[in-house]
């Protein structure tokens, strides 16, 4: 089977190449089990996301719609009042 040094040198080189090409296979399949948990990860990610913008950042953008248009009455209304107290005074 072997007759000379340079036929174990080839069987020694095939078979090392065959383990480092079923090492890789390896390798690509762990990362691709990897890659998929981290898709998953990121979907709940994004979803907690837009429940946060839903449940808090739209609440919040609404009530500062409110407070820029009620500034400027709430700012006569407070005039008014502290005219009247300095009315009250002199």
């Amino acid at each position: 089977m072997f007759a000379t040094s340079g036929d174990i040198l080839n069987m020694s080189l095939a078979m090392g190449f065959m383990l480092l090409v079923i090492f890789l296979c390896i390798l690509i399949f762990y990362g691709i089990l990897i890659l998929r948990d981290v898709t998953k990860v990121v979907d709940d990610v994004e979803e907690i996301i837009s429940k946060v913008h839903k449940t808090i950042v739209q609440p919040l953008r609404a009530i500062d719609y409110l407070i820029e248009r009620a500034q400027p009455y709430i700012e006569t209304i407070i005039e008014n009042k502290t005219k009247s107290k300095k009315k009250k005074k002199a």
